[in-house]
């Protein structure tokens, strides 16, 4: 184990969340609503990252896209110039698989924008270097899928706007997808509901009463999700069966599943090939099993669990243990 003095942290800067992972194996996934509370992100940042324990602070971000920011460019500097000035070296991932010192991270923005899943695909490429081989990475907003070919990242994409384009980024996770999103014209087009209360009451999640981010800003119970889903077909919760709040539920799952196969089929086409393992990390790695699992694959790919290797948190916050890992092997010049 590293000595105090030489732990290396990596910490991924969401704009829902904020995951941090250390090299002594401390984790830390924290809720933080960047569009809501922007001005707060320094304070929260000083809390979360120790004055004097780590050595290397490795950065990246998907924060820059909140509507609080006018441009993703505003969004990056903001989100750098909140890092706490302390005694370590801060290291900034970027989209050209490499690091780059703050100071110049903050003078070229555009490439350390919405860089988290390459720093994910490029420490997944050293576990297996081997073969054709993907990343799926589904996180409580979004879903990465990353083609790994010969131990190097290949996306066709780099930019998300690239990626949404080419399938490889598709925008639904396993929390905070909007249900309405997932439902047709026979459902409420409001914000009532989202896809965690769907994955709660059908066990891919746990009930948790001190989270609050929900559509009604009341406790994550099954309790609250099958009445917010009743609301999705304008009813009381006393109004209809169970047994329909529960079909809407995997009716809204059954779509997420559809949207991501999709994409995955597309991008296989893309490749003109079917990957021979598959790592799955993130939250909604329950989700990415269903989805590899309902595949249908000429020969089935190993899959890989980011939980079973390295942790159920830091399998959720797997972009963040991703660059702590390749900070821990980057030599400054």
């Amino acid at each position: 184990m590293l000595k105090k003095t030489s732990t290396i942290a990596g910490i991924d800067i969401g704009g829902a969340n904020i995951k941090y992972c250390q090299s002594d194996g401390y984790t830390l996934n924290t809720i933080f609503p960047l569009w809501k509370k922007k001005t707060s992100l320094p304070e929260i940042l000083e809390k979360i990252i120790p004055v004097k324990k780590i050595r290397k602070l490795a950065i990246t971000m998907t924060g820059e896209l909140c509507d609080c920011f006018k441009t993703k460019t505003e969004g990056v500097k903001y989100i750098l110039n909140s890092i706490p000035k302390k005694a370590f070296t801060p290291l900034v991932w970027t989209t050209n698989q490499n690091f780059i010192p703050l100071d110049n991270a903050i003078q070229n923005p555009t490439i350390c924008a919405a860089s988290n899943w390459l720093g994910l695909a490029s420490f997944i490429a050293k576990q297996h270097p081997e073969n054709f081989g993907l990343s799926i990475d589904i996180g409580s907003t979004t879903t990465d899928v990353t083609s790994i070919d010969q131990g190097n990242p290949s996306p066709s994409g780099i930019t998300d706007t690239q990626r949404l384009k080419y399938g490889e980024l598709i925008y639904t996770g396993m929390k905070r997808t909007p249900m309405a999103s997932l439902l047709g014209s026979k459902y409420a087009q409001e914000f009532f509901a989202t896809i965690a209360d769907a994955h709660l009451l059908v066990n891919n999640l746990k009930e948790d009463e001190e989270d609050t981010e929900t559509a009604d800003g009341r406790s994550f119970t099954k309790t609250n999700s099958a009445r917010l889903i009743a609301k999705m077909l304008c009813a009381d919760q006393n109004e209809i069966p169970i047994s329909r709040i529960i079909k809407t539920s995997e009716l809204a799952i059954k779509t997420q599943i559809k949207w991501v196969t999709i994409a995955l089929k597309k991008h296989l086409q893309r490749k003109g090939q079917e990957p021979k393992w598959i790592s799955i990390s993130g939250s909604g790695e329950t989700l990415g099993k269903l989805i590899v699992e309902s595949f249908e694959w000429k020969i089935k790919p190993r899959i890989h669990s980011f939980s079973n290797s390295f942790g159920i948190e830091n399998s959720s916050a797997a972009c963040a243990y991703s660059i702590m890992k390749l900070a821990g092997n980057y030599h400054e010049l």
